[in-house]
């Protein structure tokens, strides 16, 4: 039980530094040494404790980050809601914020936060329960400060201001293993309110590592920005990616992305929606189809 709560309030701390989540898988090994990228940005591990331990760091991102909040035996809302519980019982009010504002993104509505404090009151102690209702408070308050920003009409022009997302204010995630094959790290994800429609994110590849098969219903671009990467459309060529290189994927056509074998590769990765939804997600990209491209 002990070693359960610090691993909670790890990830909780973690997640303070500025929010978590998450999945990865193993690529076929390769004879050449792989060429690593130094563009991506730190994760929360690395901000907290990187400078003193990386190699801790490390086993939080893949262990932590990387596996446990990926498992698919819970949701993320239910691993959410399990998280705010416990750190509720253990009176840890400072990672608590963190985590009840990620359990809002992760699908968990204030009437089952509120109802966990006041169910964990009769099991954990009244005092923990009364910490954890100005922290609701706090969350609640800046979520629908979030929330009221006007999306159109004349006050909309009047509060409309430019809007700076400063690079490491924003979790990183770990390429979902269910859409992606190996290492891949998402950094300063953003969707924009109606009327506009158009999300994305930079997205780091490790050697390696790759997109499965997709399309987009309104297309994509893509901007490459460091290490040199592969794209190809469904029956067509691999063509290598490169710094500078502006990808443009047309609506639906089936395609993947990602580095070469021996290379990491970086790029910003910008889509519109259609009624909510940016992308199709298809099958994996085989090891023979990926090795077939490689660029000699």
């Amino acid at each position: 039980m002990k070693l359960f709560a610090r691993a909670l309030i790890l990830s909780a701390a973690i997640l303070s530094v500025s929010n978590p989540v998450p999945a990865q898988e193993k690529v076929s090994p390769v004879s050449e040494k792989p060429t690593l990228t130094n563009s991506k940005q730190p994760t929360r591990a690395q901000q907290l404790m990187g400078d003193v331990d990386p190699k801790l760091a490390e086993l939080t991102d893949k262990v932590l980050f990387g596996d446990v909040w990926e498992r698919r035996q819970l949701s993320k809302r239910d691993r959410s809601l399990v998280t705010v519980a416990a750190l509720i019982a253990l009176n840890r009010p400072d990672q608590l914020r963190s985590h009840m504002a990620l359990a809002l993104q992760n699908g968990v509505t204030r009437e089952e936060l509120v109802e966990t404090i006041t169910q964990l009151a009769f099991y954990t102690g009244w005092p923990n329960a009364v910490s954890a209702v100005p922290v609701a408070r706090e969350v609640f308050r800046t979520a629908d400060a979030s929330a009221s920003q006007p999306a159109r009409g004349a006050q909309a022009r009047e509060d409309r201001t430019i809007t700076v997302i400063r690079a490491g204010s924003l979790p990183s995630a770990h390429g979902s293993a269910d859409h992606f094959t190996g290492q891949v790290q998402v950094d300063s994800r953003f969707q924009t309110q109606a009327p506009a429609r158009t999300g994305g994110a930079i997205v780091t590849f490790e050697p390696g590592a790759r997109t499965a098969w997709h399309a987009h219903p309104l297309g994509q671009t893509l901007i490459v920005t460091a290490g040199m990467g592969l794209v190809q459309q469904w029956g067509g060529p691999v063509q290598v990616i490169k710094p500078g290189d502006v990808v443009w994927i047309p609506p639906g056509v089936k395609h993947w992305h990602g580095a070469t074998r021996t290379s990491g590769m970086t790029h910003v990765a910008i889509a519109e929606a259609l009624d909510g939804k940016s992308v199709d997600w298809m099958e994996r990209v085989t090891d023979a189809q990926y090795l077939a491209g490689q660029p000699r």
